[in-house]
C-alpha cells in the first residue's frame, strides 16, 4: 500500500494545472485509451464478458497512470505509476478484503463475490436521499425492522431539525447529525437490533461535524463508514486525504464510492466504465478502504437503463477479476419512472444485473423496507445464475419496465413513507402490498426463479 502521508508531498509537489486544464487532458486521455483497448458498448451484452472486462481493466490503470488524480486545493496533479498502481491491485487479489460491521446477534461480514457465486448478494438497504424531520423515523424504521434487511447501508440525510438547516461547515450541520444520529440509535433500540450497522454517515460532511458524531452512543466504528471518496472526474482535496487518515488511525472503515456521470467528461458506456476503474484504483491508493461502490448516472440525474447498466458491469466486472474487494452497488428505480410496476421492474433489472456482475450487497434498495425485501428476494433468485442467462433477463426487465412506464404523466419518484405506510403502525398500506404482489407475478412470468 502507498502510506497515506505519500499524498502531502505528492499533492505539492505535483505539476501545476488549472482544473479546466486537467478535464480536458482528462477527456483526451480517455477517449485515447477507449480506442486503443477497443471497448465498446454491446447493447446485447449487458453483462459484461471476461476479455471485455480485462480490457477496462488495464485501461483504467493506464487512464489513472496517465493523468493522475487533480487537488483542487493545491491545483496540482497527484501523479501515481502504472507499476504502483497495478502493486496495488495485486494486494487487493492476491488477499481479497474482508469486513465486518456490527456486534453480536448483528455481526455481518461482507465478502468478495464472483459473478456466478451461488452465495447471494447482502441485503444492507438502507433509507436514502433528503428526508423531512416529520417522517424520519418511520421512514428509517420501515427498513429496519424487516428481518432480511442485515444492515442500513444508508440512513439519512435529514433536511432539517427544527427549521435548522444542515449548512456544511457551521454549527447546524453538526447539530442536524447529531440529531439524525441519536434519532438512528433510538429506532434501532426500539425495534430490538441495537447492533445494526448503519452504514455511510450522512448529513456531517466537514472534519468539525464527522468527528462531533464519532463517539459512544452516537456512532463508532463497529456501524459507520465515513465517505472519501473522489469528486467526479478523478478530483481530491485536503479533506478527502484528512477523512482517509482519520479512518485508518480510528478503525473506520471508508466508504470508497465511485460514480462517473455520463454524457459529461465520460460521453458514454465505454468511457464511463474505464473512468470507474480509474476512480476505484485512486482511491484504493490513498484511502486504503476494503469495500466499494459502483454507480453511474446520466447528467440529466437517471440511471438504471441498458447503458449505464453496461458501464456498471463493466467496471464491476473488472474489479471482480483484478481487485476483488467487496462490491456495493444500489437497486432503485429512476427518477423517470411513472407507476408502481414499471419502477419494480426497472430497480429488479437492476438487482440481477449487480448479482450477475459479482456485488457483493445492496446498500440502498427500493423507496421502503417492504420494497427492499422484493429486491432482496430478487438477488437471491439471481444469485448463480450464468451470465448469459442473467444477461436475457436483465433485458426482459428492462424492456417491461419502459412499456409499462409509457403514458405516465408525472413522475413517480420515491414517494413519501406516508403515502404507502401507516405512521402509526409503520406497516405498508394494504392497497401497496397488493400493488407489489402484482408486481412480483410479472416478475416471475418474466422469468425471474424466484423459490
Amino acid at each position: 500500500m502507498i502510506p497515506i502521508l505519500d499524498f502531502q508531498q505528492r499533492s505539492l509537489d505535483g505539476p501545476v494545472m488549472k482544473a479546466m486544464q486537467f478535464d480536458l487532458a482528462f477527456s483526451k486521455k480517455l477517449r485515447e485509451l477507449v480506442a486503443q483497448h477497443e471497448i465498446v458498448y454491446d447493447a446485447e451484452e449487458l453483462v459484461v464478458d471476461d476479455a471485455t472486462a480485462d480490457r477496462i481493466f488495464d485501461a483504467g490503470v493506464q487512464l489513472l497512470a496517465g493523468v493522475g488524480l487533480y487537488h483542487l486545493d493545491t491545483h496540482r496533479v497527484v501523479t501515481l505509476a502504472e507499476e504502483e498502481i497495478r502493486e496495488v491491485a495485486r494486494e487487493y487479489r492476491d488477499a481479497p478484503p474482508e469486513v465486518v460491521f456490527g456486534r453480536g446477534e448483528e455481526r455481518l461480514s461482507f465478502r468478495y463475490r464472483t459473478s456466478e457465486e451461488e452465495r447471494p448478494p447482502i441485503l444492507a438497504a438502507g433509507p436514502a436521499g433528503a428526508i423531512e424531520q416529520d417522517w424520519f423515523v418511520p421512514y428509517v424504521q420501515s427498513f429496519a425492522q424487516e428481518p432480511s434487511i442485515r444492515a442500513l447501508g444508508i440512513a439519512g440525510g435529514i433536511t432539517a431539525v427544527d427549521g435548522q438547516v444542515p449548512k456544511a461547515g457551521t454549527l447546524s450541520e453538526m447539530h442536524c447529525a447529531q440529531w439524525e444520529c441519536e434519532q438512528l440509535n433510538e429506532i434501532v433500540d426500539r425495534i430490538g437490533r441495537p447492533d445494526m450497522h448503519l452504514g455511510l454517515l450522512c448529513t456531517a460532511s466537514s472534519m468539525g461535524a464527522i468527528t462531533a458524531c464519532m463517539r459512544p452512543g452516537l456512532r463508532e466504528a463497529w456501524n459507520t463508514q465515513i465517505g472519501v471518496h473522489i469528486i467526479p472526474e478523478q478530483k481530491i482535496d485536503w479533506t478527502r486525504l484528512m477523512l482517509a487518515k482519520y479512518c485508518e488511525d480510528s478503525g473506520i472503515t471508508p466508504w470508497t464510492s465511485c460514480v462517473s456521470v455520463m454524457g459529461g467528461l465520460c460521453r458514454h458506456g465505454p468511457d464511463v466504465a474505464v473512468g470507474l476503474v480509474a476512480n476505484l484504483l485512486g482511491q484504493l491508493c490513498y484511502g486504503h478502504g476494503t469495500l466499494a461502490n459502483i454507480f453511474v448516472n446520466r447528467m440529466n440525474g437517471s440511471w438504471g437503463d441498458a447503458e449505464t447498466q453496461w458501464a456498471t458491469s463493466g467496471a464491476s466486472r473488472a474489479a471482480e477479476r483484478n481487485i476483488r474487494v467487496p462490491i456495493a452497488g444500489v437497486c432503485v428505480p429512476g427518477p423517470d419512472v411513472t407507476c408502481t410496476e414499471a419502477a419494480v421492474l426497472q430497480a429488479s433489472a437492476v438487482a440481477v444485473s449487480n448479482t450477475a456482475n459479482g456485488f457483493a450487497y445492496a446498500w440502498i434498495a427500493g423507496g421502503s423496507g417492504i420494497e427492499a425485501r422484493l429486491l432482496g428476494e430478487v438477488m437471491t433468485a439471481a444469485a448463480g445464475m450464468k451470465r448469459g442467462d442473467a444477461n436475457e433477463l436483465v433485458k426482459r426487465l428492462l424492456e417491461a419496465s419502459a412499456a409499462a412506464n409509457k403514458g405516465g404523466e408525472a413522475a413517480l419518484g420515491r414517494r413519501e413513507i406516508a403515502t404507502i405506510y401507516d405512521l402509526e403502525t409503520v406497516r405498508p398500506k394494504p392497497a401497496f402490498i397488493d400493488e407489489l404482489q402484482r408486481s412480483k407475478g410479472i416478475l416471475g412470468d418474466l422469468g425471474v426463479p424466484f423459490a
